[in-house]
């Protein structure tokens, strides 16, 4: 009877899967009971790692809580900007945006309710860098609808599309996604101003 050979490649293959099941059972575990309730125990019975190997992975809460971000950020839904800044006006261009907005929520929802930033400093630092992000995106798209006055409509648009308002309306005040979309589009516009047009160029002038 031949016995399996584990070369350096397999070992580290192996090593590498464990990794990730602990990775993934913290996933879970945060989005469940959030950080502050998960324990390292809880995550090895998750994983069907033992205890130890836990710790050897991850020595550190702040090493387990990067790689758990990582883990989440990457399957997290993109916002398909080129699509956006490609809208053939800004009503369309508004519906995409709201559309993928809304997707990138409900994903992150599960993490975010808890506001266990003190305990978890990666979704502060996460939600900030996504804001950045998006107001430079906005920023973009205004500029091709509304521009000189861009830079005061994206900051609005940003807080109109924030995870907080979002998750008042969809969980505090339990409206569906679907109104909540329409919602939010309805404000996008009203933010612009009455008379948007796609052409920027102003009207003749009135006489007196």
């Amino acid at each position: 009877m031949s016995t399996r050979r584990y070369t350096p490649k397999v070992r580290q293959a192996q090593v590498s899967e464990r990794r990730q099941q602990v990775v993934a059972a913290t996933a879970e575990l945060h989005a469940e009971k959030g950080v502050n309730a998960t324990s390292y125990a809880n995550i090895a019975g998750r994983s069907g790692v033992s205890l130890p190997t836990v710790h050897s992975y991850f020595p550190t809460q702040a090493d387990l809580l990067s790689a758990c971000t990582g883990h989440v950020v990457a399957r997290a839904p993109q916002i398909p900007m080129q699509a956006i800044l490609a809208a053939p006006d800004l009503s369309d261009a508004a519906n995409r945006l709201i559309v993928a907005v809304d997707g990138l929520h409900a994903y992150f929802e599960p993490w975010l309710c808890w506001r266990q930033e003190t305990a978890a400093p990666f979704l502060t630092e996460f939600a900030a860098t996504h804001r950045a992000q998006l107001t430079s995106m906005l920023d973009r798209l205004l500029s091709q609808h509304r521009p000189g006055q861009q830079t005061a409509c994206a900051a609005v648009w940003e807080s109109i599309l924030s995870f907080d308002f979002w998750n008042r309306l969809v969980r505090q005040h339990g409206m569906s996604r679907a109104r909540v979309r329409k919602i939010l589009k309805n404000l996008l516009m009203a933010a612009i101003g009455p008379g948007l047009s796609t052409s920027t160029q102003p009207g003749p002038r009135r006489k007196l």
